[in-house]
């Protein structure tokens, strides 16, 4: 058994969810439910990042105290977690006390290491990202991810010896220390590493509290609160024990994948590890980078109408339709587009034809010509060999994290289903060759085994459902389920509702 510790970002609680988020939460999910199913110890975590002037803004625009409006928008990230069927072992806030005492550790590390300085500082800050930012990254005098001029500010603040720290996290990036997905996030984060270590710039790590009231105080100078960086980067250790279990610290540290958006990758990518290695913990394994969703061809907007609602689709169409869309339609490491008749195309196609029409076929079939039972273990070595070259590919898409392409592996060997069915035309065969029959039903319900694992880290629901029609209780795929022959004879199966109703 490995261990698996795997991370999303911490959605912002300035908003509620949108479907950008729901694609990260349930890439995690169907990440995290692979290694469970062969076997691994999975911790997954995710949560809200509740601080910052943003926060403050928003709220007081809604005429609310932050801690409201956190509580509200990180309640409703919460029951998207729910709703989308997320398998996370931990749900972390940023307001919570013991994230709040850890980030303090965390801090005081950096300050033994004296890697933290104070100095004043005058310089450009977009509030949208929270971030500063130089003249050469405006367009047109604007952030470029918020269309807003940067305000200009002039404050004493504690700064990080990023640049001190940067060469090494460079040489861990071209080691594949870190390993970062795809190659090509990789190499544009070290081209943004290498002019970071040519401009010598550090990282302004707090702000006065006078202006950035609503966050952890710095420890033992109460008139500077922390930034960002302490605060919201540190939950990936202070959510498994860092400031006060030892154990569980060093059982599940370091994680194994954060899965973020491009967006914030070269604050996990550069800032992240030059902390960690300042405060001498170890680095994160791999990071994850997937792209931005837009709606209809066009960036989510509420102006033009056209934010995806993951509440909305998933009510209207099934959870498990929705996580498939978002796994198996959106590119795993690139930008991607919900379409609302691309979806209702790849679900009558994909979804009720040929995975639902292709089971409730193979369980009436069996109940007309085998009484409702498995018939005698029966194997063609062709189909045998193409289930086992499909988990050869299944595992091998996983292991690059290529959901798209596991999902489209699973297509495949659905679509080999089918056509076998069309081949053989069992219902012609039972009129001269009844024992033929009860042996193409045997390699039918066991592709319908197979399948039910392949699906499980996509559509948890679909694959509980056909493996109860089948009666098959295993969750986990090694030692024995993977091999051909589990279905015992004599089984009973049953006839199951539409998995998927078509929609035309």
């Amino acid at each position: 058994m490995s261990k698996f510790y795997i991370t999303t970002s911490i959605a912002y609680t300035n908003a509620r969810p949108h479907a950008g988020f729901a694609m990260e939460l349930t890439e995690a999910d169907c990440l995290a439910r692979y290694h469970r199913m062969v076997g691994d110890k999975v911790y997954f975590l995710t949560g809200t990042d509740e601080h910052g002037n943003k926060m403050a803004q928003t709220a007081e625009t809604a005429g609310k105290k932050p801690k409201e409006l956190a509580d509200e928008n990180s309640q409703a990230f919460r029951d998207l977690t729910k709703f989308l069927n997320i398998s996370n072992d931990q749900f972390i806030r940023t307001t919570d006390e013991a994230h709040e005492r850890g980030a303090a550790k965390m801090w005081k590390a950096l300050e033994k290491a004296k890697a933290l300085y104070k100095k004043t500082y005058e310089g450009l800050y977009c509030v949208g990202c929270e971030a500063y930012i130089t003249e050469k990254d405006l367009v047109d005098g604007k952030c470029p991810n918020h269309q807003k001029a940067p305000e200009v500010f002039k404050e004493e603040n504690y700064f990080f010896n990023y640049s001190k720290y940067l060469p090494k996290v460079k040489e861990m990036l071209e080691k594949k220390e870190i390993k970062i997905i795809p190659a090509s996030r990789g190499t544009e984060m070290l081209n943004m590493i290498e002019t970071g270590i040519q401009e010598k710039k550090d990282v302004s790590f707090s702000r006065p509290s006078k202006t950035l009231s609503w966050g952890i105080p710095v420890p033992d100078d109460p008139d500077q609160t922390m930034y960002v960086w302490c605060d919201a980067l540190s939950n990936y250790i202070t959510a498994i024990g860092y400031e006060n279990d030892k154990e569980k610290f060093g059982e599940l540290w370091p994680a194994d994948v954060h899965l973020i958006g491009k967006d914030i990758l070269r604050f996990h990518a550069g800032i992240w590890p030059a902390m960690l290695i300042a405060a001498k913990i170890p680095v994160p394994k791999a990071i994850f980078v997937h792209g931005y969703i837009t709606s209809e061809g066009q960036k989510m907007s509420k102006s033009l109408g056209n934010v995806v609602d993951p509440f909305e689709i998933g009510k209207k169409y099934g959870v498990d339709a929705l996580r498939y869309y978002l796994l198996r339609e959106i590119p795993t490491t690139e930008d991607g587009d919900f379409s609302n008749a691309r979806f209702e195309a790849m679900y009558d196609s994909e979804l009720a034809n040929n995975l639902g029409n292709f089971v409730s076929r193979v369980l009436t079939m069996t109940e007309k010509y085998s009484g409702g039972k498995v018939p005698a273990l029966s194997k063609d070595e062709a189909i045998s060999e193409k289930v086992l070259s499909s988990w050869k590919e299944y595992h091998a898409n996983f292991a690059e994290f290529n959901l798209k392409g596991t999902a489209e592996e699973i297509i495949k060997l659905l679509t080999f289903a089918n056509q076998y069915i069309d081949e053989k035309k069992p219902w012609s065969l039972a009129k001269t060759d009844p024992a033929q029959v009860l042996q193409i039903l045997y390699h039918l319900l066991e592709i319908i085994r197979h399948v039910s694992f392949m699906i499980m880290p996509f559509m948890p629901d679909t694959s509980a459902k056909i493996r109860d029609a089948i009666h098959f209780d295993g969750e986990k795929l090694y030692p024995d389920n993977i091999a051909w022959g589990g279905l015992k004879e004599g089984t009973t199966v049953k006839k199951i509702e539409s998995l998927f109703p078509r929609l035309g």
